[in-house]
């Protein structure tokens, strides 16, 4: 995946999660719309996940290094 698809998509799903938030404060629990702005939030965060685990998994292997695998190919000791 692209950096600028991933980017669109963190924005899009952010701005989903922070308008229905926001406009979820003004409605009452009793109605539709309630409803629907909560699987609006729902979607967003679904998505947010989506996109960390699909550029999780896009990324090198190399990029994905622990200071311990660090110090290990360098044949430091850890204190």
């Amino acid at each position: 995946m692209s950096p600028e698809i991933g980017l669109a998509a963190t924005r899009i799903a952010l701005f989903m999660i922070v308008a229905g938030g926001l406009t979820l404060l003004m409605v009452s629990r009793d109605s539709a719309e309630f409803v629907v702005l909560v699987l609006t939030i729902g979607i967003g965060v679904a998505m947010l996940v989506a996109v960390a685990l699909l550029s999780r998994m896009g990324a090198p292997r190399w990029a994905r290094r622990s200071k311990r695998d660090e110090d290990e190919a360098l044949g430091r000791e850890r204190e």
